[in-house]
């Protein structure tokens, strides 16, 4: 059922300032556990690949075990065939002897993973939330002056309009669409659903996705689950094909975040670290 926008709606952007506060509000656990599933066609070939990760809704530090459960199951063959070098031979003169350089030809094998080690979070908002350390900062610095009068100032990053009022999975929504008015590539949302009761997200369109390409040049699809009254990500779908290093065509992918628990008493459950950052991990961009 979809319901037209009507003068009885309410005001968009109204309603994105009050998603934008019960986001913030939005309560969690201190530390969430989950398994983040990433999956899609590598070429025709359908994968999966589950990663156990956990998160510290305090600081926001994300420890991951970087051996998907399909790796440990079934360890990659050993390559086999020729490896092609050139080598260099350097001569210092008669009686001054020779040294040797062998340097690689062709490019890297690919890595195992699908789409990289995936460093992330199910409570990631897309800059849904106000930053709240960046606002008691500023309110700290104005306590220090002299206060003469109280100005609030809105600067906003988005032109927003009402759409229509669906129901998603039974919970009636208002549809927004989102313009950026600055820094398109960092303020990604392009439409968003919410709930007319909590304000909170059930779906979201965004123009790219993470930090590398060429996944943050394809538009992805978000859904959200609620959860003792906060926005968690369900799975985020890339809606185009992705064209990877070294040849690697996936095509349907998609990033399922399941199982998010708050963690057990076993000491089994503390095997993560906390992985080196690289060009292939996928990350989120800071809020």
């Amino acid at each position: 059922m979809v319901a037209a926008a009507t003068s009885d709606t309410p005001d968009a952007y109204a309603v994105w300032l009050k998603t934008r506060s019960a986001i913030t509000a939005a309560q969690y656990p201190g530390r969430i556990d989950y398994t983040i599933a990433v999956t899609g066609l590598d070429g025709s070939q359908p994968a999966a690949d589950h990663y156990r990760a956990s998160c510290d809704s305090g600081d926001g530090a994300i420890r991951l075990f970087p051996i998907s459960d399909e790796q440990l199951a079934a360890p990659g063959p050993v390559p086999h065939g020729v490896n092609m070098f050139f080598v260099i031979e350097l001569s210092g003169g008669r009686g001054s002897g020779t040294a040797t350089d062998a340097i690689p030809m062709g490019h890297p094998a690919p890595g195992s993973d699908l789409l990289g080690e995936p460093l992330l979070s199910p409570t990631y908002m897309f800059g849904l939330g106000y930053n709240l350390a960046a606002t008691h900062a500023q309110a700290a610095a104005s306590s220090q002056l002299r206060v003469i009068a109280t100005v609030s100032a809105q600067s906003p990053n988005y032109q927003v309009t009402m759409i229509d009022m669906p129901a998603i999975d039974g919970v009636v929504t208002y549809h927004l669409k989102l313009v950026p008015l600055r820094r398109p590539k960092e303020n990604r949302l392009r439409e968003l659903w919410v709930g007319t009761r909590d304000y909170l997200p059930r779906k979201a369109i965004i123009s790219g996705n993470f930090t590398i390409a060429p996944l943050v040049d394809v538009p992805w699809v978000v859904d959200f689950s609620i959860v003792d009254g906060a926005p968690y990500i369900a799975r985020e779908s890339a809606e185009r094909t992705l064209y990877l290093a070294h040849r690697r065509v996936v095509h349907d992918a998609v990033i399922a975040f399941e199982n998010i628990r708050e963690p057990g008493d076993s000491p089994y459950d503390e095997p993560l670290v906390e992985p080196e950052q690289d060009d292939t991990a996928l990350i989120e961009p800071r809020d």
